[in-house]
Formats: structure tokens, C-alpha cells, sequence
């Protein structure tokens, strides 16, 4: 591999990381779960582009696992030029239950292929120690976690009971390379987003403590407080867009546009 592809490949894994990232902290979801689950099962697709040029789509996927115990999972598959020079795709997984009203993860996976270590970590909680491990690629490592900790992939169903109890200020802390990070976000107005379904009134999420990147969401809660979009704009000029082409919840015939978009 020549040192020019083996830079555009690198690039192009941290574009497609962005991507995943960005949705992983920012998705947030509906409330229309039945019965005792906190959220319903849902599988949903997005399209991402870099600067207007798509590199990829990206699959959403929540399912029940067991009792009180969820799976949430992404994908993402590179296209155009981001699969020609970069990875083929990437990943992650999240394991965890619902008690007492709070979500406590059990496991969290990542993978990417050309990604660093933190795309390819291994994550295990210990509630009854209060400490995390990573054993994935790379270096290994152990710390002590504070109780409301939890992982970049479900920071969104976080946000998303404290937005159903009316809150409109967020603070999350997860394990990341070998501490604990904490992320910011702030409900900041209104909308109106257009997607190729149509029109749609949207609430504006932005992250507050990032001081280099800017990061958005925009949920509409006529589609029961589904994310339509996302964007992170970069310093360096890139900005990075997904948005939201179709959702499927399960069991039952909830799809996109189960609300009608906004037409004035």
C-alpha cells in the first residue's frame, strides 16, 4: 500500500469514526415502548455524507436480549470513494439492562477495520466494584467508574428519559481510553429539518463542552421523538451529515412517516 492510500485510508476510517461517533452521542429515541420496556425495539437507516459526498449508510438496530437486558447496535458500510480508499465498515455494541429507572450497561463493543484502538475496544462493567475494563485491541487497561457511568452508545437513551422528564441540559460520563470523559448537551430551539420524506418540525440538540467540533441533532417529535438528522462540523472544514431514510419499529407496522410531515 502506497503511503498516499495508507493516509487517505486512515482519513477516511476517522470520517466513517466521526460518523459513528456523532450518532452514538447524539441518538435519541422514541418513547412509544410497550409495556415494561423503557424503549421499543426499532431498526432505522441513515445516509452519510462528508462535505455533501456520501461515504456510507449507517444501520441502527435496538432489540430485547433477555429479561430487563437490551442489545443496541450500529453498523456502518463505506461507499464511493470512502470504500475504495478506507475501511469497509465499522461497528458497535452495546449490552445492557434497565433497573431502577437508570440504564446499566453491561458490555460495549467496538470495531473498525484501519481504526486505533478505540475503535476497536472491549468494554466489561463490574457494578459491584464500581470498575471498567477494556480487554479489545490494543493496550489493556482497568479503572475505578463512578455509578452514573455508562457508554458512548446509549448516552442518547439517557438523554432520551431526561428530555420525557422535561430536562433540557445533559451531562453523560463514559470510559475512554483509560478515564472517564464527561459530554455536554443542551436542548437550543426549533426547527424546521427537510428530508427526502418531507418537511418536519425538529428540536435542536447541540453538544455545549466540545471546543474544537460542533455537533447537532434534530428530533421530531412527530415521528415519536425520532432523530431525523445529525451534523458534526469539524475545524478543519469537514463536516460530516446523516440523515434519517427510513425506520422500522418492531413488532408492528410503525414506519417512517407514521405522522404525516409538516406541509406549511
Amino acid at each position: 500500500m502506497t503511503e498516499t492510500r495508507y493516509n487517505m485510508r486512515k482519513y477516511i476510517a476517522r470520517l466513517l469514526g466521526a460518523g459513528s461517533i456523532l450518532l452514538a452521542l447524539c441518538f435519541t429515541g422514541t418513547g412509544m415502548a410497550g409495556g415494561d420496556d423503557p424503549y421499543p425495539e426499532f431498526i432505522a437507516y441513515y445516509d452519510a455524507s462528508a462535505n455533501g459526498l456520501g461515504i456510507g449508510s449507517v444501520e441502527v438496530r435496538l432489540t430485547r436480549s433477555g429479561a430487563d437486558e437490551y442489545l443496541y447496535e450500529q453498523k456502518m458500510d463505506a461507499s464511493g470513494l470512502a470504500a475504495l480508499f478506507g475501511p469497509g465498515s465499522s461497528s458497535e455494541s452495546s449490552r445492557w439492562r434497565y433497573l431502577d429507572n437508570r440504564i446499566q450497561v453491561i458490555e460495549y463493543r467496538s470495531q473498525q477495520d484501519g481504526g486505533d484502538d478505540e475503535a476497536n475496544a472491549h468494554l466489561s462493567y463490574d457494578w459491584e466494584a464500581l470498575r471498567v475494563k477494556n480487554t479489545g485491541a490494543g493496550k489493556h487497561w482497568e479503572i475505578a467508574m463512578p455509578e452514573d457511568t455508562i457508554d458512548r452508545l446509549v448516552m442518547q437513551l439517557a438523554m432520551l428519559f431526561e428530555l420525557r422528564d422535561g430536562k433540557t441540559t445533559f451531562s453523560y460520563r463514559f470510559p475512554r481510553k483509560g478515564r472517564i470523559k464527561q459530554y455536554d448537551f443542551k436542548l437550543v430551539g426549533e426547527d424546521t429539518t427537510e428530508l427526502d420524506t418531507g418537511r418536519y418540525r425538529t428540536l435542536k440538540v447541540a453538544r455545549t463542552d466540545d471546543k474544537k467540533d460542533k455537533s447537532w441533532v434534530w428530533i421530531a417529535p412527530q415521528l415519536d421523538y425520532f432523530p431525523v438528522r445529525f451534523v458534526k462540523q469539524k475545524k478543519t472544514g469537514v463536516k460530516i451529515d446523516l440523515r434519517l431514510r427510513k425506520v422500522e419499529f418492531l413488532p408492528g407496522d410503525t414506519a417512517t412517516g407514521s405522522a404525516p410531515p409538516v406541509t406549511d
